[in-house]
């Protein structure tokens, strides 16, 4: 009797824990020049987003201690757009940004360096 209550426990709650969310690969090879703006940084995966409602997080790694500053690609129901998400170091994460248009999207970053000489690198997963 216990066992039957264990497996409908889990069959229950796992696709509710496993659909809250649900990360992709985003990109790894990234770089933000010095003042301006870097390529743009497609993601490995596309995606549908799923519903109204629907939102995204991009959660960046920067290589180093440097700052950087980044706009990313978001859709409402009806466009999709850069938006600026602020700066920062290290590993840091925008808010949870729409993601509901009706059609295939990838998600997509541009950033650039704040300080210092060099190009920084950086890398991203985005979380559904």
């Amino acid at each position: 009797m216990t066992k039957i209550w264990l497996v409908l426990l889990i069959t229950i709650i796992v696709p509710f824990v496993s659909a809250a969310e649900k990360k992709t690969l985003g990109a790894t090879s990234c770089r933000a020049p010095v003042n301006q703006y870097g390529d743009v940084c497609y993601s490995d995966t596309s995606s549908v987003p799923q519903q109204p409602g629907a939102t995204l997080r991009y959660d960046i790694t920067v290589r180093g201690k440097l700052e950087i500053c980044c706009k990313v690609y978001t859709c409402s129901r009806y466009f999709c757009s850069m938006k600026y998400i602020g700066c920062g170091r290290q590993t840091w994460s925008s808010s949870n940004l729409p993601w509901e248009k009706d059609s295939i999207e990838t998600p997509r970053m541009q950033c650039k360096a704040s300080e210092d000489r060099w190009t920084i690198h950086y890398s991203y997963k985005t979380t559904h």
